[in-house]
């Protein structure tokens, strides 16, 4: 009886008592997530699609060179028309940020400001003041998606 009682004691404790065991060296300096362009008229010369970080404590941040910029590689849905990519980022240092889906030029042009074609929690909306500021280190892992304009006279910044 003593040993029943035992183990329904421990399976108790491993049923409520246990959480998924967090990794206690994340860095807190990753960002992800996915980028879809709600149309299809690509530009394929001249630049390339991007994703970037601007610091959010400045004043119009989206109109001056983000603190970082990665590439992307668009990928058309296989269900729908549009296009879709992934991305990560690791290496985000401490601070303040908005995060928008941009278009650069290419060869790179140094202090470049890259066309901004979506930013995260406005999405493509020209009117909205409401972008969302994300804190680094992070250690939420939510992905962070983005819609976002493929053609370049749907412009925001």
């Amino acid at each position: 009886m003593k040993f029943l009682s035992f183990l329904l004691i421990l399976a108790l404790i491993l049923i409520f008592g246990c959480e998924t065991p967090q990794d206690l060296n994340r860095s807190g300096d990753k960002l992800s997530g996915m980028i879809t362009h709600v149309d299809t008229n690509l530009y394929l010369v001249g630049g390339y699609y991007s994703v970037s970080i601007y610091n959010a404590d400045s004043a119009s941040p989206f109109n001056r060179v983000p603190v970082r910029t990665d590439s992307l590689k668009l990928t058309k849905r296989q269900d729908l028309i549009v296009y879709e990519t992934s991305y990560d980022m690791v290496g985000i240092p401490a601070g303040r940020y908005y995060i928008a889906a941009t278009w650069s030029s290419y060869p790179k042009i140094s202090n470049e400001i890259p066309i901004v074609l979506g930013t995260y929690g406005c999405d493509t909306s020209r009117s909205c003041t409401n972008h969302i500021v994300l804190v680094y280190p992070n250690f939420e892992g939510n992905f962070r998606n983005i819609l976002s304009w493929t053609d370049l006279a749907k412009r925001l910044n």
